[in-house]
């Protein structure tokens, strides 16, 4: 077992049971239901009431799920990085897609150099080109 780190958008930051394989984290099958909520069962992944079939022959090794595969099958994008045992997979493409085809950006506050708070939404509902620049 390797000390491992799991990220998602539903539940943050947790420890996780598994190991690592070359660039492939593994996750404990007998873990993932608490972990992620989702099980592997014959018919697929599933949670409650909801399966998702899974064809892919590499999912599981031995008794754990590779964790890339698994956000795979889900649509979810995964960041994977076995060296420091971490594990990131976000939201569902299909929960991202509709703000986004719409052309709706979330709100957020920033800083201003001045000290006080700049919040995205302040500027009103009319088209607007958000430039980003850093010196790194």
């Amino acid at each position: 077992m390797t000390a491992l780190t799991f990220l998602d958008a539903e539940h943050g930051n947790r420890p996780a049971s598994g190991r690592t394989d070359g660039d492939r984290v593994l996750l404990d099958a007998s873990s993932m239901t608490s972990l992620t909520g989702w099980e592997l069962k014959p018919e697929g992944l599933c949670r409650g009431d909801v399966c998702v079939p899974v064809r892919d022959p590499e999912l599981t090794v031995d008794d754990a799920i590779d964790a890339a595969r698994f956000a795979a099958a889900l649509g979810r994008p995964a960041v994977v990085d076995a060296a420091a045992g971490v594990v990131a997979i976000g939201e569902p493409s299909s929960e991202r897609r509709g703000p986004i085809e719409a052309g709706l950006a979330p709100d957020f506050t920033l800083p201003q150099l001045d000290g006080r708070s700049f919040t995205f939404s302040s500027l009103g509902k009319r088209k607007k080109l958000l430039l980003a620049w850093s010196s790194w």
